[in-house]
């Protein structure tokens, strides 16, 4: 792995400001002392967040590479805080360009942590400036501080070769509950020392977040803070960019796999993290008329309630999947031609039990940690994949106990 503290000259301060889980660092600044470039994808929920706002303004104004940088709180998600929330996010992002002698358009805030409560805008200054005292942090450390209702740090990490020189690609996200696409209630920076042209990095990073971020689920809940960022590194021999790597580059393809499986790990790492998760699946529709009527019947499957219940009794309720399936509003449909695989056994062969169905083996490979779910709609060539979790007596728990 390269050094990408060092390739994107970055310096990490995370603090306790008090604003999320007691004796818990809350506060994180990505300081990049050398130019890059930085993409970002946000929420589409119509109720948006002060600092969601701020991001995407401040990147339309990203035409050239520059110095950024990134401030992130958890505990606090200043969403639906009116003009006083609008107005504690414009001095915070004041407030540390002012030390960090930057621009506004170059400092990106994201908040992530209850609705509705307002940021605490002493605490968020004071916090940057005792944050700063210190610029040694790791990204361990910064993964840790945006955790909310998160059990574990999500990182991943992919290393690849380009013309004999090796670089990294490394993603941080943090997210575990409201996960649904587009995209799921979650942060996610990717980071790589990889120069890349900047309208070819906007591409592959909206591709990339379709194939992954967009195709988790965990209880179909969408929130105001989504946010999803890119930055890579720029060429340091050219300042024409003529050294920078586009798409029509003989690597294009292995730099896209290698930031598609980072970003397919952290997803992962979401779902596996899901509030009072205990099974995962792997859920596929095939055969369907269009990628529309396969990604509306996966969804269908995956937020259903009834569905997900099931999967945590380890129960192989078919019928409920069938439902799902059938109240989806799709263009073409027939029941004759549905088939359904759990894992490597086939339970439903033209819409009926396949012959010779036993309940045990259905309920053994319902039983495992991690499923593989296989729904055939025999009407077309199209198909989509999803990942989602099981509904769990710990999920109401978690939501109960916790105000997000």
């Amino acid at each position: 792995m390269t050094n990408l503290l060092a390739s994107l000259g970055i310096n990490i301060s995370v603090t306790k400001a008090g604003i999320g889980v007691k004796n818990r660092s809350d506060l994180a600044i990505l300081n990049f002392k050398k130019p890059v470039h930085i993409v970002g994808l946000f929420t589409t929920n119509k109720v948006v967040a002060s600092p969601v706002k701020c991001c995407k303004d401040n990147l339309r104004t990203h035409k050239q590479p520059r110095r950024i940088a990134i401030v992130v709180n958890s505990g606090c998600a200043n969403s639906c805080t009116g003009q006083q929330g609008a107005e504690t996010c414009t001095k915070v992002v004041m407030h540390l360009a002012g030390k960090l002698k930057l621009e506004f358009e170059q400092v990106f805030p994201f908040s992530t942590g209850e609705i509705l409560k307002l940021l605490p805008e002493k605490k968020m200054l004071n916090g940057i400036d005792k944050a700063l005292e210190s610029s040694h942090g790791s990204f361990e450390e910064f993964a840790e501080s945006i955790m909310t209702t998160d059990t574990v740090r999500k990182i991943a990490s992919q290393d690849l070769q380009i013309n004999g020189k090796l670089y990294t690609v490394l993603g941080v996200a943090k997210g575990s509950g409201m996960i649904s696409p587009n995209m799921a209630t979650m942060l996610a920076y990717v980071f790589t020392d990889i120069p890349i042209e900047l309208d070819d990095f906007k591409e592959l990073h909206r591709e990339v977040c379709n194939n992954t971020f967009n195709s988790i689920i965990v209880d179909g809940e969408m929130s105001t803070n989504d946010s999803f960022v890119g930055v890579c590194a720029v060429s340091e021999k050219s300042k024409d960019n003529s050294e920078m790597i586009s798409k029509s580059n003989n690597y294009w393809s292995t730099i896209c796999r290698s930031y598609e499986k980072v970003c397919n790990e952290l997803a992962a790492k979401i779902v596996e993290d899901g509030e009072g998760a205990t099974r995962v699946v792997e859920l596929k529709v095939e055969q369907a008329f269009s990628f529309q009527d396969a990604d509306c019947v996966a969804r269908g499957v995956a937020n259903s309630p009834l569905v997900k219940t099931a999967i945590f009794a380890a129960d192989p309720n078919l019928g409920r999947i069938l439902s799902a399936i059938g109240a989806c509003a799709i263009s073409r449909f027939d029941e004759s031609k549905i088939s359904i695989q759990i894992n490597d056994y086939v339970v439903i062969q033209n819409g009926s039990l396949v012959k010779g169905y036993e309940e045990k083996i259905a309920r053994q490979n319902m039983a495992m940690k991690k499923i593989d779910l296989l729904i055939s709609l025999g009407v077309g060539s199209a198909s989509r994949k999803l990942m989602f979790c099981d509904l769990s007596y710990d999920y109401v728990k978690i939501n109960a106990d916790y105000r997000s």
